[in-house]
């Protein structure tokens, strides 16, 4: 028998969730829902802006999404940058460029900065300091001549292992106070704005922020 208070409850918040989302009203965004908000009710927050509000149209959601994952990203920086203490990395680039390649048995260079998402001349100077380093070589040529091929050294090998352990606590720092389920959701939506934004990265035609605004339908 379904308890009574626990079938309004949740007749409650789907009507909130149906009224917040008309136009694309699912199971697994009212489940999302749900859970955010029991979140944000337990949660504890910190306020970065002030009381000023400015007389426009505010969309306060995303407006925090660009705001919180700049914040995240300079958390995860200065924790990064404690990991590498005691080795030759220097920068988070410097490591996913190691970690693509330690699961290959080598990569075009071109395809090795795609792969990192950078710009040609960024990605092609993280190449150089890891060469300079002697955490990468170059590999022996196939098919295409006109490919430059990197591999993963020895050193770098050894120097990647080493630091997994600390970037794994890296990841417990930067997840904080969140529970399991939290981490999963988390991950699980990264995961998905990352396959988004991969399959519009370096598109041809988009110059502007509007070319890559996703369709309504989709959201």
């Amino acid at each position: 028998m379904i308890p009574k208070k626990l079938l309004v409850e949740v007749i409650e918040e789907l009507d909130l969730y149906c009224a917040n989302y008309p136009d694309d009203a699912t199971y697994e965004g009212f489940v999302a829902f749900m859970k955010v908000n029991q979140t944000a009710k337990n949660s504890q927050m910190r306020k970065i802006g002030g009381d000023y509000t400015p007389v426009m149209e505010r969309d306060r959601p995303t407006e925090d999404v660009g705001k919180l994952l700049v914040m995240l990203y300079r958390y995860a920086k200065n924790y990064i940058k404690l990991a590498f203490e005691d080795t030759p990395l220097q920068t988070p680039e410097e490591f996913t460029y190691l970690m693509v390649l330690f699961t290959y048995d080598k990569l075009p260079q071109s395809e090795l900065i795609r792969k990192n998402i950078m710009e040609k001349a960024s990605g092609n100077e993280v190449i150089k300091r890891l060469m300079r380093m002697g955490l990468i070589v170059e590999a022996e040529k196939t098919g295409d001549k006109r490919s430059k091929p990197i591999a993963i050294s020895p050193l770098g090998r050894r120097v990647l292992i080493d630091i997994l352990p600390k970037m794994k606590r890296v990841g417990d720092v930067v997840s904080g106070t969140l529970n399991n389920t939290e981490r999963q959701l988390l991950t699980h939506l990264m995961a998905k704005l990352d396959h988004h934004h991969h399959d519009l990265y370096g598109q041809k035609g988009k110059h502007t922020l509007e070319d890559f605004m996703p369709n309504q339908g989709n959201r």
